[in-house]
């Protein structure tokens, strides 16, 4: 984590041009963001799209997850993000669905 240590991705999204939000979720290490988190997001020109951040931790909230996504995508705008306590994400739906609500991916019905 001190190192910024990105791993190669296996995977990559071929029409990431496409989407004009994305929702990304991590499990928050040592107060921060994955490292293949980071190097998802660093490996995309993510300009002028919307980030909606979630994450599962075990006491730390978001922690510095948002500002690292900041850090990586300087040309995003970032959306409120939703923190779950891990033991708690199978608890969740209600949580989820007021946060999509709130960023406006869901409409209240």
């Amino acid at each position: 984590m001190e190192s910024d240590y990105r791993p190669e991705l296996k995977t990559k999204v071929e029409n990431m041009d496409e989407y004009d939000t994305l929702i990304v979720g991590t499990p928050i290490w040592g107060g921060h963001l994955t490292p293949a988190m980071k190097s998802f997001l660093a490996g995309y020109d993510l300009s002028g799209k919307y980030i909606a951040p979630f994450c599962t931790h075990g006491g730390s909230g978001t922690a510095q997850s948002v500002s690292d996504i900041r850090s990586v995508c300087p040309n995003s705008t970032i959306l409120g993000s939703l923190a779950v306590y891990g033991s708690q994400a199978e608890n969740s739906r209600g949580d989820v669905e007021k946060w999509l609500e709130q960023i406006g991916i869901l409409k209240n019905n």
